[in-house]
């Protein structure tokens, strides 16, 4: 054998061949192991002038060999493998996590027939935002582009089923005839809706998801064809969607009907924006030739029609962009936070490798000294690397379920796709890649500083092996410390971000407010005087229960995001195009609603009982913002507006009210227009019932539920709650990111200290001899704390400038991310400043208390 191959083999099985002696007492097996082995090793390494390795061993067996010697050197460190598999497994756990909610929401491609051919298009309002199309459009659309294979138009829907002695409320859609397939899907049983079932007059045709029909129809094939009792009404199943069916343009959807609409419709109209367009490409179509064809049709509409048309012009978005707008900013921002804790985690397992690797110099030394060279030393040192990152791994598995878990249960059921969160193939995939690669990182920490050492200095006495190791651990420190205050500064740019968004004036009162939503359907409500007959006795049967002081009623509740608005044109402000007139959020309240929700009236009066007499005049209330809009400074009192459809009446102004936030704190403001009950021309029979108790309002939730029935025990309640918990739910995306990067800046930190500690503990054993010397020669023990204490204060201010550098380039990524953020402040940089000094303080203390105990005679005569 070459000699260089022979020296290293020997000492190789040598070492295992003395461990299996020991073992077997001087058994002959052990022998015979060795002559075995020395026998493989012959066979396979021949005689020759070079080799592939300097080692000469085969790769595959040579790999299990450095595997097989890291289990064994790994376990002879029990708490070194625990604390480094804990933290690389948290942070590679937290990553698996994220990834598990991002994959099917954002990365992966939906679930339907060729999904980069489905496409969302919007109109434009006024301001170039994006609004719904009304149905008339729609239809020249349809019958006029050449780009698509199939259009379909959708509109939620929220229907109540009634069985013998019970009701549900689901959540629905209505669709034109070729949603299905628009979307390139096919139901699992029956038919798909046909093109003569979408007229006014035969659109009682309905599809069930797998889940209805299994929970609500027993899974009976029998139900197609037969008619089942929706909304009052019998409504014909023609099909059954399969099981793995997802509807991402309704998340959670139950329930599909055909829309069966046609322009004659009042409703149909063009300035109806209340439907979403979705359209299938043709193939071979390109994108931006369907987009141009829309704003081509859209031109000629703006010309045909001026008056319904504010801008030509047409917005196009793939489906997946479209249905995902609302979670991806948050969720890239937890992409990159969970990446920044991840590195965290990678470079403080590496500073304890590299701490370690100082303590086995004398190994490596004699490891060289035996044939062994820098690659050979780096392939031992990266089979370590991965044998750590394995345990990790199952940490991170373990990690992740949990979390996944825990996080599906409070993110919003209306994020498409949440039924496939759950840690999949891929996200296990992703695991094991980055877990291979974080061992192999690890590995090649202590190798890259040792590539350029004299091997033989610790042999003579000399300086250490590693003796500069303690300049590679400090650049890791640095590094972590780093990545935490950027951590840390951006969730307190979130922090404050939410905290500025709780402070926003709702412009109502929600303390002691109980609301639920209730539903009546049936022929018995088809008309107008029974549907107002049955929501006063609503309010008189709620009014009934102890406690409640004030009882109102609206069509929709301020943070609801509920879109109902209707444009409103002023009498005596005629505008040359009616189509720019401003939209107006519509609440349909009884007279009592402004004082019990406490919104107050700026000028005029409050509704009056008499404003819901039968035979009154009619009367509406704007908000402050809807008045400067129309009038500016003139008084709105008694001036007359429009609203909606030209058939209907003129309103007299008699009150104007503060504004309130209709859609969300963290939505636009919006204009509001109150309107008595039986001033609008229809009623709604589902209705928000607002209670202002005396007490706390949960204590009535009960007694509000029983109340809401005594009118029709077959109505259905379909949220029972506290305003509180309706502010909540407002911002509860916004408060679960704050959450969770809350969380992970407070292991970043924590992270970041125990890689100071390790840093600091291996610099003082490093420095044992000095600090001995130094302690012989005068030094106090004050003076050595100090000396640690210093090593320690310069970690955290070096991370913190360059951290606080970093944090100002994540406060613009989270500026951009999620909007309505605040950018950092110098509050922010101080706070986290001292936070890092103390903490520096903190992970300094036991290494400078052990340096303080130094018995100077006993070290030097140890050295």
């Amino acid at each position: 054998m070459d000699a260089r191959v022979r020296e290293a083999v020997i000492g190789d099985l040598l070492e295992e061949f003395d461990t299996r002696r020991q073992k077997a007492n001087g058994d002959m097996r052990a022998r015979y192991w060795f002559r075995y082995q020395l026998a493989i090793a012959v066979i396979r390494y021949p005689h020759r002038p070079r080799v592939r390795s300097a080692q000469g061993e085969g790769a595959v067996m040579g790999f299990v060999s450095d595997l097989a010697r890291a289990v064994r050197l790994l376990r002879r460190a029990p708490t070194f493998v625990m604390l480094s598999a804990m933290t690389l497994g948290i942070g590679i756990g937290a990553a698996t996590t994220i990834f598990s909610v991002a994959d099917p929401v954002l990365l992966r491609p939906l679930p339907y027939g060729a999904p980069e051919l489905l496409f969302a298009a919007w109109e434009f309002d006024d301001q170039r935002g994006r609004s719904p199309l009304g149905y008339a459009t729609y239809a020249d659309i349809a019958s006029s582009s050449n780009s698509f294979e199939f259009t379909a138009a959708l509109a939620n829907w929220s229907p109540t089923v009634r069985r013998e002695d019970s009701a549900e409320r689901l959540n629905g859609l209505t669709v034109s005839w070729a949603y299905f397939r628009t979307l390139g899907v096919h139901v699992a049983l029956g038919n798909d809706f046909r093109r003569e079932d979408d007229t006014p007059a035969t659109r009682n045709a309905v599809i069930l998801s797998y889940a209805l029909w299994q929970s609500g129809f027993r899974g009976d094939s029998s139900v197609i064809g037969a008619f089942a009792n929706i909304d009052g009404k019998p409504m014909r199943v023609v099909g059954v969607m399969s099981a793995s069916y997802d509807d991402v343009l309704s998340p959670g959807a139950q329930i599909w009907r055909v829309l069966g609409y046609d322009v004659s419709l009042g409703y149909a109209c063009r300035t109806c924006h209340h439907l979403r367009m979705i359209a299938r490409l043709k193939q071979g179509v390109a994108e931006s030739t369907a987009r141009a064809e829309l704003n081509v049709i859209s031109a000629r509409l703006a010309r045909d029609y001026p008056q319904d048309y504010p801008i030509p012009g047409m917005q196009l978005v793939s489906v997946q962009d479209d249905v995902t707008s609302a979670i991806r900013p948050a969720l890239t921002a937890l992409l990159l936070a969970v990446g920044l804790l991840l590195l965290i985690a990678l470079v403080n397992v590496s500073g304890f490798q590299v701490s370690r690797a100082v303590s086995r110099e004398e190994e490596f030394a004699v490891r060289v000294a035996l044939g062994a060279d820098l690659r050979r030393l780096t392939r031992q040192l990266i089979a370590e690397g991965l044998v750590l990152a394995a345990l990790s791994w199952l940490v991170a598995l373990a990690f992740a379920h949990f979390g996944v878990s825990l996080l599906v249960a409070r993110l919003p059921a209306s994020i498409p796709r949440l039924a496939s969160v759950h840690v999949d193939g891929r996200a296990f995939g992703v695991a094991s890649l980055v877990a291979i690669a974080a061992g192999i990182v690890i590995g090649l920490a202590p190798a890259w500083h040792a590539r350029r050492r004299s091997w033989t200095g610790t042999l003579r006495g000399g300086r250490s092996l590693l003796g500069g190791a303690h300049r590679l651990r400090s650049v890791l420190v640095v590094t972590q410390i780093a990545i935490a205050v950027m951590l840390l500064g951006g969730a307190g740019q979130l922090a404050r971000s939410v905290q500025r968004l709780l402070a926003t004036d709702v412009g109502a009162s929600l303390a002691n407010v109980a609301t639920t939503q209730v539903q009546v359907s049936g022929s018995r409500y088809d008309s107008m005087r029974a549907v107002l007959a049955w929501q006063q006795q609503l309010v008189e049967a709620v009014r009934a229960i102890p406690g409640v002081q004030q009882v109102a009623m609206a069509n929709q509740l301020p943070l609801g995001g509920n879109i109902d608005a209707y444009s409103v044109q002023a009498q005596d402000k005629p505008l040359a195009k009616p189509e720019l007139a401003p939209d107006a959020d519509r609440y349909t309240v009884s007279t009592e609603y402004l004082a019990t929700m406490q919104i107050p009236v700026l000028e005029g009066r409050d509704f009056a009982s008499a404003d819901n007499g039968e035979s009154a005049e009619h009367v509406a209330i704007v908000s402050r913002a809807l008045a400067r809009q129309i009038w500016g400074s003139e008084s709105a009192i008694g001036k007359r507006v429009h609203v909606g459809e030209a058939s209907q009446p003129w309103y007299t102004v008699v009150g104007v009210a503060g504004d309130v936030r209709g859609r969300g704190l963290d939505n636009d403001a919006t204009m509001q227009l109150y309107v008595p009950t039986r001033r609008w021309f229809f009623a709604d029979n589902s209705v928000d019932v607002v209670v202002r108790t005396t007490g706390e309002p949960k204590l009535v939730l009960a007694a509000l539920r029983q109340a809401v029935l005594v009118p029709d025990r077959g109505a259905v309640v379909t949220r029972l709650s506290t305003m509180d918990d309706v502010l909540a739910q407002s911002t509860s995306q916004r408060t679960l990111a704050l959450t969770l990067l809350g969380v992970f800046a407070a292991i970043a930190l924590f992270l970041s200290a125990t890689g100071m500690f390790g840093a600091l503990s291996g610099m003082v054993r490093e420095r044992w001899r000095e600090l001995a010397l130094r302690s012989a020669l005068g030094a106090t023990s004050r003076d050595l704390v100090g000396a640690v204490l210093s090593q320690g204060l310069k970690f955290a201010g070096g991370g913190a400038l360059i951290g606080v550098a970093g944090s100002l380039a994540v406060s613009r990524v989270v500026e951009t991310l999620l909007l309505g953020s605040d950018a950092a402040d110098a509050a922010s940089i101080l706070a986290i400043g001292c936070i890092m000094v103390l903490t520096a303080v903190l992970a300094s203390a036991i290494p400078a208390w052990r340096a303080s105990q130094l018995d100077p005679m006993s070290a030097l005569r140890s050295a």
